[in-house]
């Protein structure tokens, strides 16, 4: 059974990509500049999937079809997700007799003709399939009508909810056929076992996102699921040396925040399972080595000595083939081939970071009033960022904490002694809970404020149990609220305090994974005035996504925005419907503060969502970009 659910098809029949806005017009034209050549060295698939890489990674294919918008919904990603009906070979051939193509690197897609671009799309029609149509529905084993876990939570409303959201595990649910792991028809990475995926356009895994999914998982029960989800980033850790950021071969040269020990540790103190916990430390192991080897920075520390540190830097320096004439746009006023190459390896990095994008990132234009925080000025890779650092230095005392478990205490001891040595260069330089920038890009401005702040107190860099950092941490958002106003909005803590920089991992916008690690690093605090306010924010950000569901179709959607409550702004895409992080956060919420909290009123929010077309069985005649 393809995963045409019912639930599926209610999605498709409601919504195109949610919002009923047109897909932003860009300049899509590289100028005749060949990804092949020597410029572009960092290609995804490449050495893996020779055969595929032309068409879903970096190739004249890709940029065609992108240029003259023979696209669903003007979405790359999905062409870049949609199967092959013949042989990757074949197809290239195909495509080659077509427009008579002897050498690529002649070849400008700039130059087709009209009746080029009718044949252009009878092509992608012939010889492509759906980008639903792969993946199978997945009814998972161990899901249950009714946790356990529910029948604690006081609040009907939210019981119900809770168990609304039980339902969407199965609806969530994906496997893949056993037929694609040797299959060059497609632009998946195979796994061997079931998952979660976010929902809408994130149609297959993604790493970060799912440790958020564990998280709801765990609340309802689905210890197997877990397990599941796990074997599968083992199974890349051990192909790639890394999670790739998500199941898409275009996705093999870059990774997300580090969150597989977070899942391995959270899924053995629900289970107990020694045996996977034997199984998985060699695989946790080795993908922190990747990050201490690959992705390390040396910075001079007080006293003359040197430290590493670790930050975002993706393997990749091409167009983004999900967001592909996005990021040849941004680049139309750059001539030189190596420096529109930079700017795309910054955009690959920030991708990795999972902020995509965020002032944060970028290096503000301080005389452009108008438009200060331009994409162009990105310098990710200028950046140590704290989350990051605090993750790693967490999965440093994960690791350990592990080891003892297996009664292991010479990599025990070990791996807690590099978290001690490494706690401390990270307390020496993060003193602020700021990023700090290398070389001569600038400190980014503490009056700034960024929810990634609270990463050190989630993974208990500062210490296990630190009631002075968190109230140090504290006194920032106090510092903001005054300056800013940032407790003040009605439906949560957004991103970040800087406005009108059209990027959505800053304000309006509020993420759960941000949201949850704020509620969870000050219930953790031993601080009883942090502890009250923790569920005073959780109250909050509950009643606010209920509040967005029952209005929005009954949808559970993967942003907030924080002063009018709706589904977020901004972004390479329209917001998304599903979702998997949401819904995981939700859950573990309530199963924490279910016993105790009651629905919060809210303001009235306004639905912004129009009703639009599935995607069709065949694509009608090409009517023009």
């Amino acid at each position: 059974m393809l995963c045409f659910c019912p639930f599926a098809l209610i999605l498709l029949l409601l919504f195109k990509f949610c919002v009923g806005t047109k897909p932003t017009k860009y300049n899509c034209s590289l100028d005749g500049i060949d990804l092949a050549s020597l410029s572009f060295v960092e290609r995804p698939c490449e050495a893996l999937w020779p055969d595929l890489a032309p068409i879903y990674c970096y190739g004249k294919i890709l940029e065609a079809v992108n240029y003259h918008g023979v696209l669903w919904n003007g979405d790359a990603k999905h062409f870049a997700d949609r199967p092959l009906k013949f042989d990757a070979k074949k197809v290239v051939e195909d495509f080659k007799s077509m427009f008579n193509v002897t050498d690529w690197a002649k070849f400008n897609v700039s130059t087709l003709s009209k009746d080029d671009v009718e044949r252009l799309n009878t092509f992608v029609r012939d010889n492509f399939g759906k980008a639903d149509g792969v993946l199978l529905q997945h009814d998972p084993e161990d899901w249950v009508e009714n946790p356990p876990m529910f029948e604690r939570i006081k609040d009907a409303k939210f019981k119900d909810w809770a168990k609304q959201l039980n339902h969407l595990w199965k609806q969530l649910g994906r496997k893949m056929p056993k037929k694609l792991k040797d299959s060059q028809m497609h632009s998946l990475i195979y796994v061997s076992n079931p998952f979660v995926v976010p929902g809408g356009r994130f149609r297959e895994f993604y790493y970060w996102d799912s440790y958020w999914i564990v998280r709801g998982l765990l609340a309802s029960g689905m210890k197997k699921s877990v397990k599941s989800m796990c074997m599968n980033f083992a199974e890349l850790v051990n192909h790639f040396g890394f999670v790739p950021n998500g199941g898409r071969i275009y996705y093999s040269k870059r990774s997300q925040p580090p969150f597989l020990t977070s899942m391995v540790y959270d899924y053995y103190g629900a289970t107990g399972d020694t045996e996977f916990l034997r199984q998985m430390l060699p695989v946790l192991v080795k993908e922190l080595n990747f990050w201490l080897t690959n992705r390390n920075v040396t910075v001079l520390m007080n006293n003359n000595r040197h430290a590493q540190f670790y930050q975002y830097r993706a393997n990749s320096n091409v167009p983004r083939p999900e967001s592909f004439c996005k990021d040849v746009d941004l680049v139309k006023d750059i001539t030189d081939p190596k420096k529109k190459a930079a700017v795309w390896k910054q955009m690959a990095s920030t991708a990795e970071s999972g902020w995509d994008f965020s002032s944060r990132w970028i290096r503000e234009d301080t005389e452009d009033k108008s438009n200060p925080w331009k994409l162009i000025n990105l310098v990710t890779t200028d950046i140590v960022p704290v989350d990051l650092n605090a993750l790693i230095c967490g999965n440093f005392e994960k690791i350990a904490h592990l080891f003892l478990q297996i009664g292991d205490k010479k990599n025990a001891t070990m791996y807690y002694t590099k978290y001690q040595r490494f706690r401390e260069d990270f307390l020496e330089k993060f003193g602020t809970y700021n990023d700090f920038k290398q070389g001569s890009a600038g400190q980014k401005s503490p009056k700034a404020f960024y929810g990634s702040i609270v990463m050190p107190l989630f993974t208990r860099c500062y210490g296990t149990v630190d009631v002075e950092s968190a109230e140090r941490v504290f006194k920032t958002f106090e510092a903001m609220d005054r300056d800013h106003g940032l407790l003040k909005h009605p439906f949560g803590i957004p991103t970040s305090s800087v406005v009108n920089t059209s990027q959505q991992w800053d304000f309006p916008n509020i993420w759960p994974p941000l949201s949850h690690m704020m509620i969870e690093s000050f219930r953790r605090s031993g601080s009883k005035k942090m502890e009250d306010k923790a569920k005073q924010w959780a109250r909050q950000w509950l009643s606010a996504n209920y509040k967005l569901y029952q209005s929005c179709y009954k949808f559970m959607w993967m942003k907030m925005a924080a002063d009018t409550g709706t589904s977020g702004a901004h972004g390479d895409f329209h917001a998304q419907i599903g979702f998997g992080w949401t819904n995981g956060a939700v859950l573990d919420l309530l199963a924490t503060y279910g016993h105790e909290l009651t629905l919060e009123e809210m303001p009235t929010v306004k639905c912004k969502q129009n009703v639009k077309e599935p995607e069709p069985e065949v694509f009608p005649p090409f009517k023009g970009a």
